[in-house]
């Protein structure tokens, strides 16, 4: 797993996260703390299935049970971006991962797709 959490400036809150190596296994609290997403960025570098990012309001998740917050498709071998400007609060803190189902479904096994899906998200 390679998260990198960054503060953008001194002078404000917000923090830019990017995990290069996003799949099936939830990544946890990241933020340590309630925060407020402002940007969501997905890269899918799998060139033969579509994935579905998945944001969860909790610290804890059982995914196939768990239900997501929020959920972004992104196609094959594409990238989505979302700006919210008002921003998404997370009460609890910020879990997610990315599937090859929709819904709160777990999916396929996807830890051979190690490294082939970036996730940058823009939070305060």
């Amino acid at each position: 797993m390679a998260i990198t959490i960054t503060q953008l400036s001194t002078q404000f809150i917000d923090i830019m996260m990017s995990d290069t190596d996003v799949d099936d296994t939830v990544r946890v609290d990241i933020t340590q703390q309630p925060s407020t997403v402002h940007y969501v960025e997905l890269v899918n570098g799998i060139g033969s299935t579509a994935i579905w990012l998945k944001l969860f309001d909790t610290t804890e998740v059982a995914l196939g049970t768990t239900q997501p917050v929020f959920i972004m498709k992104v196609a094959a071998s594409a990238t989505e971006r979302l700006v919210i400007p008002d921003g998404m609060a997370f009460a609890s803190g910020i879990s997610y991962c990315a599937t090859n189902t929709s819904g709160d479904q777990a999916g396929s096994s996807m830890g051979a797709l190690s490294g082939n899906i970036t996730l940058k998200l823009i939070t305060s």
